[in-house]
């Protein structure tokens, strides 16, 4: 309760510093016409096959229904969206409608002050937080700006098959200049406050730059420190080059410490999976554009981490990419992808490869083929190979709507035979009233 309070005493008080702020701000002119826009989408696949516990085969038909939905008044300075989406799982007694979000916006004129309210993604948190509640910014000088936001995550309201395990409350407040060095710098304090168990604090702090007397290089950083347990969560570190004009590397370095005893908020929850203790990491990235037709991208991580007390493990992962446009006036674009990944020994791995090409036959319509690869041994206790086609096509039956289908074949060690057929239909519309 006394965080609640906190929480709407910080965001008032950030709302009244910035009207001050507006009244020093000069007057800009904006559109005065209220716009509506948004779209439906529908989306069908038959079938989809499941395997349950017992490893038994069950075939189940997904139907999704999607709705988006925008409406923005400058005179008044409103926006709200509304982002909705209803799935009925047939054969498989499943049913929902979910709300990813619906809030309502309102600045000021000079846009010295915004203010959001309802169910949000809040991207200023140390994880994305899909949360119901309030978010101030406030930009009372040039140069800087300030965040305060306040919600609570209701585990059953969530989306499913999202759904955290847990409810709890979040509140924090940021500070963010570029006026200091040519850096653009963040530093902000969070509070977790979960149903089940004490609060958890953190302090972030980020760091970005372009390096001085030069316009080829820049670095960054993030730090992330759980107050609670008194260590250094995460921390990143990195440095992008333009080695020459069309060659990029990218140098980065990562260490991140879970925290064992509250495991519902954990920073990555991927890595969690396989480790209880610190991960160091260290990544190196290229961009390389030898023409306007072809781009290239490779990159290679190395990972050091503790799988039990006492006993650590390295991992590797390397990729490699090609994007090619070569044939634009034909309206053909391609892609061509490698990866290897290597687990806790020689025997843990996975390489693979992946394709596509897009071909525009007409204005109105496209075609799409895939193909993907990978054979694996001992990556989720199983060995054996895996191939995917799919071949779609996307036609725009008339103006704003668009017609997809797909099909999608599949064999690996659970199905040798997975045939799917996909059905989509979209409706983009926008109106100004």
């Amino acid at each position: 309760m006394v965080k609640n309070i906190i929480t709407t005493v910080l965001v008032l008080l950030l709302l009244i510093w910035g009207g001050f702020a507006a009244q020093a701000q000069p007057q800009t002119i904006k559109p005065r016409t209220v716009g509506v826009y948004g779209n439906t989408e529908t989306l069908f696949q038959a079938p989809t096959p499941l395997l349950n516990a017992f490893r038994d085969k069950k075939y189940v038909y997904p139907f999704y229904q999607y709705a988006n939905l925008s409406i923005i008044s400058p005179q008044h300075n409103l926006s709200s969206n509304s982002y909705l989406r209803y799935r009925q799982i047939f054969n498989g007694e499943q049913e929902s409608l979910d709300v990813y979000n619906t809030f309502l916006e309102f600045s000021n004129s000079d846009n010295t002050y915004q203010i959001t309210i309802g169910r949000m993604i809040n991207t200023e948190s140390v994880n994305y937080i899909l949360m119901d509640g309030a978010l101030a910014r406030i930009k009372p000088i040039d140069g800087i700006e300030l965040v305060a936001y306040g919600g609570y995550q209701f585990k059953d309201i969530q989306p499913d098959p999202e759904e955290p395990t847990d409810s709890f409350g979040t509140y924090g407040i940021k500070l963010k200049t570029d006026a200091i060095l040519g850096s653009v710098i963040s530093v902000g304090y969070e509070y977790y406050d979960p149903d089940d168990f004490s609060g958890r604090q953190f302090i972030n702090v980020t760091f970005n730059r372009v390096v001085p007397f030069t316009d080829y290089a820049d670095i960054y950083g993030l730090a992330e420190i759980d107050v609670g347990e008194g260590n250094l969560g995460l921390l990143t570190a990195g440095v992008g080059i333009t080695v020459i004009r069309s060659l990029y590397l990218n140098l980065e370095y990562d260490t991140y410490n879970i925290d064992q005893d509250r495991d519902d908020f954990l920073l990555d929850p991927i890595f969690d999976t396989f480790s209880n203790g610190r991960m160091q990491q260290g990544k190196v990235g290229i961009k390389y554009i030898p023409t306007t037709y072809l781009v290239i991208n490779g990159s290679y991580a190395f990972s050091h981490y503790d799988v039990i007390k006492d006993n650590s493990t390295n991992g590797n992962i390397a990729k490699l990419g090609f994007n090619f446009d070569f044939l634009e006036q034909i309206g053909l674009r391609a892609f061509q992808g490698f990866y290897f990944i290597e687990g806790a020994d020689d025997n843990d791995y996975a390489i693979g490869t992946n394709s596509s090409l897009y071909e525009n036959i007409t204005n109105e319509w496209q075609v799409e083929f895939a193909f993907a690869y990978s054979y694996y041994d001992k990556i989720t206790n199983q060995s054996g190979n895996a191939f995917s086609y799919i071949i779609g096509n996307e036609y725009l039956v008339f103006r704003n709507l668009v017609l997809r289908t797909g099909l999608e074949f599949n064999t690996n060690p659970d199905f040798s035979k997975d045939i799917r057929v996909d059905l989509g239909l979209s409706y983009y519309f926008s109106r100004n009233l």
